[in-house]
């Protein structure tokens, strides 16, 4: 089977912000772009010869994800109103970043995600992931997800973000621990990954009776 078809590519992140927080959700993407995310912010990635009204419509119709980051100066913006309009409108998946005010309006029925925009490390990155995981209608296939991302790792870093996002499902069919076992053996980004291989090791001791021999002897080895 080719993995690159098998279950869930890609998650597109759109985040409603402000200008003058976008050393917030500039860390913010950082982090959930390590793990695999699609993640637009409209003041970085639109390029200047674009109408950029239009491509902002475009990726808030194409996104998967709605992040509004809700700080005191967020309602005085009349494009992050409308984005919100936009993304109720075509009933997209909300998680309210609350910073400092409530959701607002039509907001107000969905429960927020406090948020500490001073805290270091990937701790609020991980919160939106387990909401997604847990709340919406993709959580049935952010295994497939995961794995697919963790595939796709071009750095050991991502292969460390990716591989440690595999702790947080209860348990693994023996087709899915084979061609985990398979993408390790095979990519140097995952089992060259000194974060990567300290998760893997406990994950396949775990799971060890659902490998032939053959091959648990083989994967690790590569991540010993």
């Amino acid at each position: 089977m080719d993995s690159r078809s098998y279950g869930l590519k890609s998650l597109r992140i759109f985040f409603s912000y402000t200008t003058v927080n976008k050393k917030i959700v500039g860390k913010l993407k950082n982090q959930l772009e390590e793990i695999g995310f699609e993640v637009f912010l409209a003041h970085e990635d639109i390029d200047p010869c674009v109408e950029w009204q239009d491509e902002i419509i475009k990726n808030l119709q194409r996104c998967d994800i709605f992040i509004p980051l809700l700080t005191n100066d967020f309602m005085q913006s009349q494009w992050t109103n409308q984005e919100i309009g936009i993304a109720i409108a075509n009933d997209k998946f909300i998680i309210p970043l609350q910073v400092a005010i409530i959701p607002p309006g039509f907001l107000g029925k969905i429960q927020s995600l406090r948020i500490n925009p001073n805290e270091s490390g990937s701790g609020h990155a991980d919160q939106i992931v387990n909401i997604i995981k847990n709340k919406s209608n993709f959580g049935k296939d952010m295994k497939h997800f995961v794995m697919n991302q963790l595939e796709e790792s071009g750095s050991f870093e991502e292969a460390k973000a990716r591989s440690e996002l595999l702790e947080e499902f209860e348990s693994f069919d023996k087709e899915e621990i084979n061609r985990i076992a398979d993408m390790t053996i095979k990519s140097r980004c995952i089992h060259d990954s000194f974060g990567a291989k300290r998760v893997l090791n406990r994950f396949f001791k775990k799971y060890e009776t659902d490998l032939e021999q053959e091959k648990y002897d083989k994967v690790m080895k590569s991540i010993s």
